[in-house]
């Protein structure tokens, strides 16, 4: 069945209920990794999205903004960690992921947008752009343990640097539990996102996101470099961990812009289209703030750009864009999907021509 990251949280929130807390992760595997330490915090922050989720499905966008802005299950400390954390960090060390994704941008835009989304009343667009926040922050830890890194290469009597405890393997840790969620009772996760665009883009094996077996292997590469102090290694791992971050971008515009494009054709109600210009909006925050940064012609960004924010939706005239994008980044349309109309469909059942 296809949805938007926000309305599949929504529907998850009422199947499974609200999260349960774990006491640790240290010595389990979730997902196919295995932790090196302790993450739980980061885990726990699955229940502070649910609990948005649950509050934005009963309307009351008020009591979702405080546990978004103040964090309600999640401990720093005697501090609590919140996604507005995520969403406005901004690090004191040199981080090109994290410079990547804002763009040009101040260490604020992110946070600015999502309350603007709560402020809207549009529960997908800020459930969506909380998910950006998330990532970011992945990206983040993934850079702050290469700096742990270039710390031991450069003194290696700094052994704690590579500490699974408190070192680079730690911050591994974090990014893996940002990335999955950690708990098999999430309301919605990045990796959840991966899996739904997958299948319905035709880019999935074995029931599983492209993306998030390429995501899998990545991060054990990152722990295993973050334990040996490889960092020619771990480097060359961030780059792709980069590199499929961009394609879930782009997976997430094709599969947006040819939904919207088919609500309009179904004669939809207007909140389905509006859900799927959200996710446009979301999936372009990340996606254009990487081609930038891949030097993508500025030409190619713009047009791209513009076909997806088209007063009329139109995937078919979006095309010649979306491959030019896809071969400027050395790529085939096979590998990033193609919209499957009867999975998308689904939901629907629009009698419409396929788009």
């Amino acid at each position: 069945m296809a949805h938007s990251i926000a309305f599949t949280a929504l529907t998850a929130a009422l199947i499974l209920g609200i999260a349960a807390a774990q006491p640790t992760t240290n010595g389990t595997r979730f997902a196919g990794f295995s932790y090196a330490g302790n993450v739980i915090g980061y885990v726990n922050m699955t229940m502070d999205y649910c609990d948005i989720v649950a509050a934005l499905m009963a309307g009351n966008f008020s009591a979702g903004l405080d546990v978004y802005a103040n964090g309600k299950n999640s401990f720093s400390g005697a501090a609590k960690r919140t996604f507005f954390r995520f969403a406005s960090h901004v690090p004191t060390a040199v981080e090109p992921t994290y410079i990547a994704l804002t763009n040009g941008r101040n260490g604020s835009w992110l946070d600015m947008a999502i309350r603007e989304a709560f402020a809207a009343g549009n529960a997908h667009l800020a459930l969506g752009l909380i998910q950006t926040g998330t990532l970011k922050y992945m990206l983040h830890e993934v850079d702050e343990a290469a700096n742990k890194i270039a710390a031991y290469v450069a003194d290696p009597t700094l052994v704690s640097q590579l500490a699974d405890a408190t070192g680079a393997p730690h911050n591994i840790d974090e990014g893996w539990s940002l990335w999955v969620g950690g708990s098999p009772t999430t309301c919605g996760t990045l990796s959840s996102w991966a899996d739904q665009l997958g299948d319905e883009l035709q880019a999935s094996f074995v029931g599983r996101a492209s993306i998030n077996n390429a995501m899998t292997l990545a991060f054990h590469e990152l722990q295993a470099a973050s334990r040996t102090g490889d960092l020619a290694a771990y480097n060359a791992t961030r780059a792709d961990v980069v590199r499929y971050t961009t394609i879930l971008g782009l997976q997430g515009v094709m599969h947006a812009l040819y939904k919207a494009d088919l609500a309009v054709a179904c004669k939809r109600p207007a909140a389905d289209l509006a859900e799927q210009k959200s996710m446009i909006t979301v999936s372009w925050s990340l996606l254009e703030a990487f081609l930038t940064a891949r030097k993508m012609p500025a030409a190619y960004i713009s047009a791209l750009g513009k076909a997806l924010t088209a007063p009329k939706p139109d995937y078919k005239k979006a095309q010649a864009a979306i491959k030019r994008v896809i071969s400027g980044m050395g790529r085939r349309v096979s590998e990033i999907g193609t919209p499957d109309f009867k999975a998308i469909n689904a939901d629907w059942g629009c009698k419409a021509p396929r788009r």
